[in-house]
């Protein structure tokens, strides 16, 4: 993970704090709990001027299993060795261990106790930073203009040379990271462009 985007979820204590734990950086390894979620939102026009409004916030459901991602990725990393756990959720501190790995289990009681914590925490949506990744389907494909934004061959629905090429094309996400599909829809636009042009 990107600096930038690990230290952002780092969670502050203190300037001199935020400092000890940026210069830890090159011993840290960065997960995420990613979602398929559930429920959704709403892009609409803002009624003066057209912009777009983005009405979203990740449901009690879909926070849910966010939480039980972030409860897994806390035990792979505590059983494999991590020293400190840092999960940058409200209310739940950072767990600190330097029990060797082999004398570690998941029923250790500080760890059970702490996962109790994260378990119970409420993931509210204005206290807790979420982030988006792999956006797919805001662009989906299919057979007509009602109810898609481009054609099987990628092109936007009423426009002659205008073409989508990404997961953007996808009916929905699909909740994980396609790229070898990706590659694949976007080699066979691509190629489908390069034959119109020739």
């Amino acid at each position: 993970m990107q600096p930038y985007v690990a230290m952002l979820l780092y969670p502050w204590q203190s300037g001199l704090d935020f400092k000890a734990g940026a210069l830890q950086y090159s011993h840290m390894t960065c997960h995420i709990s990613m979602c398929r979620d559930r429920d959704t939102g709403s892009v609409s026009p803002e009624q003066t001027d057209g912009s777009p409004v983005i009405n979203y916030t990740p449901s009690k459901f879909d926070r849910a299993h966010i939480r039980t991602g972030l409860v897994a990725i806390a035990k792979l990393c505590y059983v494999l060795g991590a020293r400190s756990l840092v999960p940058a959720v409200p209310d739940v501190p950072v767990f600190d261990c330097l029990r060797p790995v082999e004398e570690r289990h998941l029923d250790d009681p500080d760890f059970v106790k702490w996962v109790r914590l994260l378990e119970q925490a409420s993931l509210a949506p204005l206290r807790t930073t979420f982030n988006s990744a792999h956006q797919m389907g805001t662009a989906r494909m299919g057979t007509k203009p009602e109810t898609s934004a481009v054609d099987g061959s990628g092109r936007v629905w009423g426009c002659d040379n205008l073409y989508v090429a990404d997961t953007s094309v996808f009916p929905s996400a699909c909740g994980v990271n396609p790229m070898i599909t990706v590659m694949a829809i976007a080699d066979r636009i691509a190629r489908g462009i390069a034959a119109k042009l020739s």
